[in-house]
């Protein structure tokens, strides 16, 4: 009836829809988070049907997000209507007067967290941040003001869609002055980067994707220095450099090198913003090729500064950038996504070895 009526009526108007997310199935209207990136589930009884192996980088976001929270009351929290794919259902169930749901508004998300700050507040703002790009740049960072961004979802998403690929924020986030950007190899390193950044007095954006959270390389958990790097082998010849959650790929990579002969150096790089310039003068002093391996699109990413970083210095290596191409990458798995775009491990290795044997 309202559409009827709306289409008698001269010149512009406004039809205010009201909506109820899952409409018509029941285990969706009642949870509709949880379907909100459903996977298999069982129709019948709405129960998800995929195994949950371990903790996902969002569980372990929200753990120690509460953890800290318990010993720093000033810790705030905020979503924009993902308080269950942002991991802070638990920060929610556990701080309710200290978490904010700012509904599907993450510009507002921003600037919020921006005021928050300004009053003496440590908030913590954990969404989809591209939507949010002005205001990062003129509420938060322009004051230099200590929020925590918590990226979600970053790199490829697989079954979020083409629309919420996240293979833009290292480059974006990566031009906005008084930023820092870190990602991290595991969910160790995630752990460690999260209480760092709530110990800053700056802006602070932590880069992760969704799904299962790394636990390999526990043991590799060297103390998180501003701006540093973490060398992990030390090689000769061929440097890969691991920008946060590729850094398994990475290995994979590199484990490939070795049964060809080669005996590459492996570096996680912590930091993304800024680079750890003087980690790159050592690598440039006795390698011939850096590889720098990355889940998000080439342009403005870390290879492009690390390789502009090498030219600009007259150092003597040659720069890889084994990213994302600059372009929209169509709905799919991660896996297959991956060997599609060339930053697979067999591709890479293939890569590095063709590039090498130019040298």
């Amino acid at each position: 009836k309202a559409l009827k009526e709306a289409k008698k009526v001269e010149g512009p108007v406004l039809l205010h829809v009201m909506t109820t997310k899952g409409k018509g199935y029941e285990p969706a209207e009642t949870a509709p988070d949880k379907f909100h990136g459903i996977g298999p589930f069982d129709i019948e009884s709405g129960k998800v049907l995929a195994k949950k192996d371990g903790d996902t980088y969002t569980d372990v976001f929200g753990k120690v997000l509460c953890d800290e929270a318990s010993r720093n009351p000033d810790i705030v929290a905020i979503t924009a209507a993902m308080a269950d794919g942002t991991g802070l259902a638990r920060f929610k169930k556990h701080y309710p007067n200290r978490f904010f749901d700012v509904g599907i508004a993450e510009e507002h998300g921003v600037t919020f967290a921006a005021g928050l700050a300004a009053g003496g507040l440590k908030p913590v703002f954990a969404s989809f941040l591209q939507r949010g790009y002005d205001q990062l740049i003129h509420d938060v960072a322009l004051q230099n003001l200590p929020v925590v961004f918590g990226v979600d979802r970053a790199g490829l998403v697989g079954s979020d869609g083409e629309t919420h690929q996240g293979i833009f924020d290292l480059s974006f986030l990566s031009n906005i002055p008084n930023m820092t950007v870190m990602s991290p190899k595991n969910k160790w390193e995630l752990a460690d980067m999260l209480r760092f950044a709530l110990q800053m007095n700056s802006p602070v954006a932590i880069r992760y994707p969704r799904g299962k959270a790394y636990d390999g390389y526990e043991g590799c958990r060297e103390r998180i220095s501003y701006g540093k790097s973490e060398w992990i082998f030390e090689g000769k010849e061929i440097a890969i450099l691991s920008v946060g959650h590729m850094f398994e790929e990475a290995v994979k990579t590199r484990d490939k090198l070795i049964e060809q002969g080669y005996e590459p150096t492996l570096i996680n790089m912590r930091f993304i913003k800024p680079i750890d310039e003087a980690m790159i003068e050592k690598v440039c002093q006795t390698h011939k090729l850096i590889a720098v391996i990355e889940e998000n699109v080439q342009t403005g990413a870390c290879g492009e500064r690390v390789s502009e970083y090498v030219m600009r210095k007259m150092l003597p290596s040659h720069v890889l950038t084994l990213a994302l191409p600059d372009d929209y990458i169509e709905h799919g798995s991660v896996d297959v996504l991956r060997k599609m775009t060339g930053i697979d491990s067999e591709s890479m290795s293939e890569k590095i070895i063709e590039t090498y044997k130019e040298l």
